[in-house]
């Protein structure tokens, strides 16, 4: 079965509404869902979506800079927790999706592969688990992917 490595973004755009993504990703999705292909992502996209997520609704809900309500307010954090939980509830959820651990040779890897890629230190974990997953596909809305020898970027807006 074919693997596709879900970027931050695409788990993002699956639960908030985006005209251009939204479509290709939950396309994507249902194809895991269905046994088409199995899903792979990391621990590490998943604290990237909450603190993403957690920033954006902060900054929705006050119509202010997250950080400046957060120096304000830590409560905000909890006042939104209810809404991220429900978000990894469906996560947990889902179907043929493997999440991998952050460890130490994924670790060991984010500054070699932040230099040889010139990939940002997610997006460097992203790859390398990827590489330890066996996995070619990425569903993201990220082109830094593009390019990357033996990845293919699956691109939500063409699916």
């Amino acid at each position: 079965m074919e693997k596709v490595y879900l970027d931050t973004n695409a788990f993002y755009f699956f639960f908030f509404s985006h005209e251009e993504y939204t479509e290709g990703i939950k396309k994507v999705f249902e194809g895991i869902q269905n046994g088409e292909y199995s899903g792979v992502t990391s621990v590490a996209a998943l604290e990237e979506l909450a603190y993403v997520s957690l920033m954006r609704l902060i900054e929705k809900k006050y119509k202010k800079h997250p950080t400046e309500v957060l120096r304000e307010n830590r409560k905000a954090i909890a006042e939104l927790s209810e809404r991220l939980k429900e978000v990894f509830d469906v996560i947990f959820s889902l179907k043929n999706i493997e999440i991998a651990d952050l460890d130490l040779e994924t670790a060991s890897t984010i500054p070699l592969i932040m230099a040889d890629y010139l990939l940002l230190p997610q997006d460097s974990i992203h790859l390398q688990t990827m590489r330890q997953k066996n996995c070619e596909h990425i569903l993201s809305t990220d082109k830094d992917f593009d390019g990357i020898y033996g990845i293919t970027r699956i691109r939500p807006e063409e699916v």
